[in-house]
C-alpha cells in the first residue's frame, strides 16, 4: 500500500493523505518527519535552502509514494531533490500565496521502524530583503502537526550585512565565524512565531510632502497641516517648511500641526522637507504616564470602533491581552487584494471587518484591533502613515488616497512601561505568520496618530484638490545618515510696565523651539528673589517641536503696601538663561497712576452696569405681568 506523505510549512495547515489503491482515507500518526534545514544567506541577499528531511514508518504496511511540502508566501527556484538512488521528480506549483513541492518517490520502504531519507533544495530571493540600511531575514512559521518530530533549522547570514540589531524568537544558540554568523532554532520556536530577524545599525528616511491649503471661506480662516511627528519610535528632523507656519503645536495624541493663516478664498502650497530615523522597538518613553481622562477617552467607542457592539465585547472579554488581540485579529481577517483595484478603498470599520472577514484591507486590520482593545479596556489608537515594502503580495499598503499615494495603517496600544506601542497584525497575516507583535520593524514612519477622534487629523498625502487627487505629493526614500540636528530655544521673559504692591502681577515666559529637531523632556524654570521670599515654579515640557512657540505665565503677589521693592527673576530653559528686573513700587502711586485709574473706572463701571441688569432681572422674575 502506498502513502502520500503531505508535510505544510508557513500557513497551510499541516495533514497527511494515504492513498490506498485508487481510494483516498485520511489519516495521522503513520509517518513522522524529521527534519534538518539549513538557510544560507549570501551577501546579496540570495537564500538557499536545504532541507535533509527522514520519513520514519509507523506501521507495517504502508509505504510513502510522494512527499508534498507546501511554504506559505514564498516562491522558490531550482527545485531539486535526491536519495540515495539518485535524483528524484518533483513538481513545483504557486497558488493562493503558498507554494507546493511534490516529490515523487522511487523507493518502497515498507515496515514498521523503516526510515526514507531524502534532500529538498530550493533557493529563494524573498526570504532576505535589504530596505536601506537594514537586511531583513523572514522565514515564515511552521502549521503544527503531530506528525512532525525533529526540526531544526540554522540560519546562515554574512557577517558583511551587518550587525544583528534583534532576533525574533530569541536563537537557542548563535556560533560566530569570521565570515558568517549562524543561528539556531527549534521546532517549538518555529511553530509558535517564525523567524524574524534584522541585521544594520539604523534606518533613516528623507521625506519631501506637499500640501495645498484651500480657504474657500468669505473670512480669513486659521487651518492646519500634520506633520511627521516625534514618537517612541522615530526621531524627525524638519529641515525646511516653505512658507513658515504661524505656529507648530502638539495635539493630545500627540500629532505636530503646522497653522497658517489664511485670507478669504486664498489657496498656498506647503512644502516639508526632513529626516526620520526609524527605530524597531521603543526606544524612549515621551509621554511617561496617561490620566484616567486619557484612558477613558482611549477606550471608548468612535466611528469604525465600535466597542459597544457584542461581538466584540464577547472577544475582549475573552482575549482580554494585546497580544491575544493581535493573534485572533491576525488569523481571523484574510487579506483581499482585489480590493487594491479599486479607485479608492472604502474604509468599513471593525464590525464590518468581523462579518467580512475574507475582505480586509490594513485598515480593517486596524480597526478590529482598536476596537476589541478598547472593549478590554486597554487603551488604543490608530497610526497611518508610510511604510516600506519590496514584496507588496507579503507587505501590502492599502490606505490609498486616490491612487496618487498609498499609505499604510497599523495599530498601537498603551503599556505603562513601554508607553505607546505599536504592532501590524495586517502584515503578521500576509507575511505567513511572521511576528509584528514583538517587534515592528525600520520600515514604518508614522504621519499621524488617531486616538480622540477615528478621523482627525488626515495625513499628508491628503490635502489635495478633487482634480488633482491622483498627484503624488508623499515623496519618501532612503538615506545615509540622520542630518546633524540643531537642537536650539529661545526664551523671553516679558514684564509688567508697572507693578503695585499687594497687588497680583504676573510675568509672561515665551518660549520658541529655532532649531530643526524636537526639544523632549526639558524644565522651563522660573526664580525670583527679593520679592519678601524666594519663589520658584518649574514647568515640564514633554515635547516642543521645531517652529512651535509656548507662551506661560507666572503669577505673583507681594506684601507691604508702602514699599519698594526691588527684585530679579531668573528664565531658563536647558542651558538657556535670562534674567530680568523687577521694580514693584508702593500701593499708593496707583492713585497718580492714569493708567490704573483708568481701569479702575472701568471695572467699577462694568461692576454697576452688571448690579444694575442683574437687579432688573430679580425685579421681573419677582412681579410677573400677569397676561389678563
Amino acid at each position: 500500500m502506498r502513502f502520500f506523505a503531505r508535510v505544510s510549512l508557513g500557513i497551510i495547515i499541516v495533514s497527511s493523505l494515504w492513498i490506498i489503491s485508487t481510494n483516498n482515507a485520511k489519516a495521522e500518526g503513520e509517518f513522522q518527519s524529521d527534519y534538518k534545514v539549513q538557510y544560507t544567506i549570501d551577501k546579496s541577499g540570495h537564500t538557499s535552502v536545504v532541507q535533509n528531511i527522514i520519513l520514519k514508518n509507523k506501521t507495517p504496511n504502508f509505504y510513502a509514494d510522494k512527499f508534498e511540502l507546501k511554504i506559505g508566501s514564498t516562491k522558490v527556484a531550482d527545485v531539486q531533490a535526491r536519495d540515495e538512488t539518485g535524483e528524484l521528480q518533483t513538481d513545483v506549483k504557486f497558488e493562493n500565496n503558498t507554494t507546493s513541492i511534490t516529490v515523487s518517490f522511487k523507493q518502497k520502504v515498507i515496515g514498521e521502524g523503516k526510515q526514507l531519507s531524502f534532500v529538498l533544495t530550493y533557493n529563494t530571493n524573498e526570504i532576505a530583503t535589504k530596505s536601506g540600511q537594514i537586511w531583513e531575514v523572514s522565514i515564515p512559521k511552521l502549521a503544527k502537526s503531530t506528525d512532525t518530530g525533529i526540526y531544526d533549522a540554522i540560519v546562515s547570514i554574512p557577517r558583511a550585512l551587518g550587525p544583528i540589531a534583534f532576533a525574533i524568537p530569541e536563537p537557542v544558540s548563535t556560533n560566530l565565524t569570521l565570515q558568517t554568523q549562524d543561528f539556531t532554532f527549534n521546532k517549538d520556536q518555529l511553530f509558535s512565531t517564525g523567524i524574524a530577524m534584522s541585521f544594520g545599525e539604523k534606518q533613516v528616511f528623507a521625506f519631501n510632502l506637499k500640501y495645498l491649503l484651500t480657504n474657500i471661506n468669505l473670512t480669513s480662516q486659521t487651518m492646519d497641516i500634520s506633520l511627521p511627528p516625534d514618537n517612541n519610535y522615530q526621531k524627525i528632523v524638519l529641515e525646511d517648511i516653505n512658507p513658515k507656519p504661524v505656529d507648530v503645536r502638539v495635539d493630545n495624541d500627540g500629532n505636530f500641526l503646522a497653522s497658517y493663516r489664511l485670507s478669504p478664498k486664498q489657496q498656498i502650497n506647503v512644502g516639508v522637507k526632513g529626516e526620520v530615523e526609524v527605530f524597531s522597538k521603543p526606544f524612549r518613553k515621551i509621554e511617561k504616564s496617561i490620566t484616567q481622562a486619557q484612558i477613558d477617552t482611549y477606550t471608548e467607542p468612535q466611528r469604525y470602533w465600535e466597542t459597544d457592539n457584542s461581538f466584540v465585547r464577547d472577544k475582549a472579554q475573552e482575549l482580554k491581552t494585546p497580544e491575544k488581540i493581535y493573534q485572533f485579529v491576525s488569523s481571523y481577517l484574510t487579506y483581499n487584494n482585489d480590493r487594491l483595484n479599486q479607485q479608492k478603498i472604502e474604509r468599513k470599520g471593525a464590525l464590518s471587518a468581523y462579518n467580512n472577514p475574507k475582505d480586509a484591507v490594513c485598515m480593517e486590520f486596524t480597526d478590529l484591533f482598536i476596537a476589541i482593545a478598547r472593549a478590554a479596556k486597554i487603551p488604543a489608537r490608530e497610526v497611518e502613515g508610510y511604510a516600506y515594502t519590496q514584496n507588496e503580495r507579503l507587505r501590502p499598503l492599502s490606505l490609498n488616497l486616490y491612487q496618487g499615494d498609498i499609505l499604510h495603517a497599523w495599530p498601537e496600544y498603551w503599556d505603562d512601561k513601554l508607553g505607546w506601542v505599536q504592532i501590524d497584525p495586517t502584515w503578521g497575516a500576509t507575511s505567513g505568520g511572521i511576528d509584528y507583535f514583538s517587534k515592528l520593524d525600520f520600515n514604518h514612519v508614522t504621519f499621524i496618530q488617531r486616538g480622540e477622534a477615528s478621523t482627525s487629523p488626515i495625513p499628508a498625502g491628503a490635502y489635495k484638490e478633487e482634480k488633482s487627487r491622483n498627484e503624488k505629493t508623499v515623496f519618501v526614500e532612503f538615506a545615509e545618515q540622520l542630518p546633524n540636528p540643531i537642537n536650539n530655544a529661545e526664551v523671553n521673559l516679558t514684564l509688567p510696565k508697572k507693578s503695585y504692591s499687594s497687588l497680583p502681577f504676573k510675568l509672561l515666559a515665551t518660549l520658541t523651539n529655532t532649531g530643526t529637531t524636537s526639544i523632549i523632556g526639558q524644565d522651563l524654570a522660573l526664580s525670583t528673589s527679593g520679592l519678601g521670599e524666594n519663589k520658584d515654579s518649574t514647568i515640564n515640557i514633554p515635547i516642543l517641536p521645531p517652529y512651535a512657540t509656548k507662551n506661560y505665565e507666572f503669577r505673583f503677589l507681594t506684601r507691604g503696601i508702602f514699599k519698594k521693592i526691588s527684585a530679579s527673576a531668573v528664565l531658563s530653559f536647558g542651558q538657556i538663561q535670562q534674567t530680568a528686573p523687577i521694580s514693584i513700587e508702593p500701593l499708593y502711586k496707583a492713585a497718580i497712576d492714569p493708567m490704573f485709574i483708568l481701569s479702575l473706572v472701568g471695572v467699577t463701571i462694568i461692576v454697576a452696569i452688571g448690579l444694575y441688569l442683574y437687579g432688573r432681572t430679580k425685579h421681573k422674575t419677582k412681579f410677573p405681568i400677569s397676561p389678563h
